[in-house]
């Protein structure tokens, strides 16, 4: 039997389940299209709300960014009402913050919980996923991701940590045979050109989003072309559309059942790309880790606007990771 896959735009996906109260947890980015899906709780949930404020470190661009985020809270409050309860951390906390989060947002019984990822940071959102598939609380749970209007041109972020593992995505143990990188591929290199180059003669698999769009499908095949630069002939490059979550999982997981090696996936392309690794890390074993290089530094004007589509709304996707207290990844 084939397995469901339940994604599409957030107005049909939520209708398929009926009347729900939507719980929302959602972040306060300097990105505006942090506002879309608060915007849809205004309009159809009348439930309590967590948002989460996540403070970069210092940088040039600080009073900007933590000008455009003030100012994009006070919108998501004036949206959520009195019911939206704010929670603020560092960008690099320890994991104990995210899991306290966690904790709090997914404290009622019964509940329908649905997360916005669109302007929350991949270590972040990737442990909250975690924490809430393990919660026996909820009931329904719905990831979103939101579309900027566009990207722009040159460097979107600077200061990148050196790779390593995200929180709650660690090898426990190391196996002997043929390892595999599996790297997911976006507009910015970060510091992974180096671990490549340390990881030569590896098995290398790259998750290419495509179609990408102009100018992301020029800027993803220089970054693509970048990295795999002396790598075997017989790497694999999968095509997989940047929305398409669940296909991306399906892939990966079908790559377990060919290697008897460690697993390394680096996510520094599409957030549902990324999503699709956390939820396929389970599956891979003990042999498996998740590493990332961490900018410690964002421009203002990383992203632009909301997208919108045919009918004036903001293109929002959404996944079902589980309904009426059913898995599906």
């Amino acid at each position: 039997m084939a397995q469901i896959h339940p994604w599409g735009k957030i107005e049909w996906l939520t209708a398929k389940f009926g009347h729900r109260n939507w719980t929302g947890v959602v972040c306060s980015s300097f990105e505006p299209r942090c506002l879309a899906v608060p915007e849809w709780l205004s309009k159809n949930s009348n439930n309590n709300h967590f948002c989460l404020k996540i403070n970069d470190p210092s940088s040039r661009f600080t009073s900007k960014i933590v000008s455009a985020t003030d100012d994009h809270e006070k919108i998501i409050k004036s949206l959520l009402g009195p019911k939206l309860e704010v929670t603020t951390a560092m960008l690099l906390s320890e994991p104990g913050a995210w899991y306290n989060f966690s904790q709090l947002s997914s404290s009622t019984q019964d509940m329908s919980l649905m997360l916005d990822i669109s302007g929350m940071p991949k270590r972040v959102f990737l442990f909250l996923v975690k924490q809430y598939l393990d919660s026996d609380n909820i009931r329904d749970l719905v990831v979103c991701y939101t579309k900027p209007e566009g990207y722009k041109e040159g460097q979107l972020t600077e200061d990148a940590l050196p790779p390593s593992p995200l929180p709650g995505f660690s090898r426990i143990s190391n196996y002997i045979g043929d390892p595999t990188t599996i790297v997911s591929v976006g507009y910015m290199a970060f510091n992974l050109g180096d671990l490549l180059e340390q990881q030569r003669g590896r098995t290398a698999k790259f998750l290419f989003p495509f179609p990408p769009g102009s100018p992301g499908f020029r800027r993803s095949w220089r970054l693509l072309h970048d990295l795999s630069q002396g790598m075997d002939l017989q790497t694999e490059i999968k095509r997989i559309n940047s929305m398409d979550m669940f296909s991306a999982l399906d892939w990966l997981k079908d790559i377990k059942q060919e290697t008897n090696g460690n697993i390394d996936m680096i996510p520094i392309g599409p957030k549902p790309h990324a999503l699709a690794m956390g939820l396929a890390f389970p599956s891979m074993g003990d042999s498996a880790e998740i590493s990332y290089s961490q900018p410690r530094l964002y421009h203002p004007d990383y992203s632009y606007g909301i997208l919108k589509d045919e009918f004036g709304n903001s293109d929002v996707t959404a996944y079902c990771l589980r309904r009426n207290f059913v898995n599906f990844v």
